[in-house]
């Protein structure tokens, strides 16, 4: 008979995903996350396929409640919804700001060195998710009039991806949560312009 688990899975996965948030992949060993997670190495291995399986659960866990979550605006509103997005990325207490940038940034970033296909699938899946949640607020402006028609969704989308990562990538190298500030206020004004 199976012993029962001295561990509740849903608590242990948020755990590592601040550890793999904060510190990355490489720098995570597993009698850290055995200390931060309360899962044993044993755990760690047959519960989720060893410490590259943890992470890309963690990775998972992160892009659901990031889509959930922060991009659950774009599903309905238009240009402001994305400013506001925007905003909340260099906002005090806003849970899509962090002095770590973001785990999908990081995670791609490190995957270089990784090589993982799965991390790297999972990875393009959240950005394709937020390229599609972006311009369709897009073309619902467009639709209601509050954007000029001849504003390509589908690029300035691909765009304000490229700018979501440089963002992020800013508040993880100057460990601070507002240090892409300065590409939110372009980004910003980048909207303003797009207004019929």
């Amino acid at each position: 008979m199976a012993r029962p688990k001295s561990y509740d899975r849903d608590d242990a996965l948020k755990r590592a995903c601040e550890v793999f948030w904060s510190r990355g992949f490489s720098a995570s060993g597993v009698r850290r996350l055995e200390d931060q997670t309360g899962l044993n190495q044993f755990a760690i291995q047959t519960e989720f396929g060893g410490k590259e399986g943890l992470y890309f659960e963690a990775i998972r866990l992160y892009a659901a409640a990031a889509t959930k979550h922060a991009l659950a605006p774009m599903k309905v509103g238009g240009i402001a919804s994305i400013a506001t997005f925007f905003r909340s990325l260099v906002t005090d207490k806003s849970p899509t700001s962090s002095r770590w940038g973001c785990l999908i940034v990081n995670a791609g970033i490190e995957n270089a060195e990784i090589g993982s296909a799965r991390i790297d699938a999972e990875c393009r899946a959240y950005w394709r998710t937020v390229r599609q949640h972006f311009a369709a607020a897009i073309r619902r402006s467009i639709e209601a009039g509050e954007v000029t028609p001849d504003i390509d969704a589908t690029e300035c989308s691909k765009a304000l991806v490229i700018a979501v990562m440089g963002i992020h990538t800013m508040n993880r190298v100057e460990g601070s949560n507002r240090a892409g500030t300065p590409l939110v206020k372009v980004v910003q004004r980048h909207l303003q312009d797009w207004s019929s």
